[in-house]
């Protein structure tokens, strides 16, 4: 188990997890829904969201962006989860997995 010491402030990485696509991030967010755990869809891509189109827009081919975020899932792992609430994230991530 990962262990932050006393003396080191956290740096609020987020902990994500890279889908296969779109269909598999669905069905990995409703496996741990059903666990009463949140994950959450990670990101919206800045030419989709308001101010990508308030500010700028998209220039080239959409060959990565949309795909690479259909994919990304935020797990809610953070500096003060219990060693308990992480082994349960994990165990159902397995779960899903297995």
């Amino acid at each position: 188990m990962a262990v932050i010491p006393a003396d080191i402030e956290h740096n609020a990485h987020m902990f994500y997890i890279k889908l296969k696509d779109i269909e598999q991030r669905t069905a990995f967010n409703k496996h741990m829904q059903a666990a009463n755990i949140l994950s959450v869809f990670h990101y919206v891509a800045l030419h989709f969201s308001p101010a990508g189109h308030k500010f700028d827009r998209f220039h080239g081919d959409d060959c990565y962006t949309t795909k690479e975020s259909d994919r990304l899932v935020r797990l809610p792992m953070f500096y003060n989860l219990t060693g308990e609430e992480q082994q349960q994230v994990i165990n159902q991530i397995q779960c899903f997995f297995a």
